[in-house]
């Protein structure tokens, strides 16, 4: 390759990253991430507009809580999302609570 090419157009045009071959490429790996907000009970499920290509993903969550401690777990993890429940910090559902989470594929990079 000549000083002013960088590499073939398929690879830096932005149409096509999972050929690339260094971190950020090359497994077509895509952050996703949102907002629910748990109906009275704490119970919510988070739908991808995407699938992931498998259930290898891990889950993080950020609650907007103003007053008590609220924790949220998931469960039911799919290719197409998962489901969230909020609790307070006793144990109680905590319901209505804006989830703020994040999923991203498991990588070893």
């Amino acid at each position: 390759m000549g000083k002013n090419r960088i590499g073939h157009t398929a690879l830096v045009d932005g149409e096509q990253t999972t050929l690339h071959s260094h971190p950020g490429g090359g497994n077509g790996a895509v952050v996703k991430a949102g907002a629910i907000t748990t109906d009275g009970n704490g119970i919510g499920s988070v739908m991808f507009a995407t699938p992931f290509p498998d259930t290898n993903y891990a889950i993080s969550f950020a609650c907007d809580g103003l007053v008590d401690d609220i924790i949220a777990t998931w469960s039911s993890k799919t290719i197409n999302g998962f489901d969230v429940r909020t609790n307070d910090d006793g144990g109680k559902a905590e319901g209505s609570t804006v989830v703020n989470w994040i999923a991203t594929p498991y990588s070893n990079l």
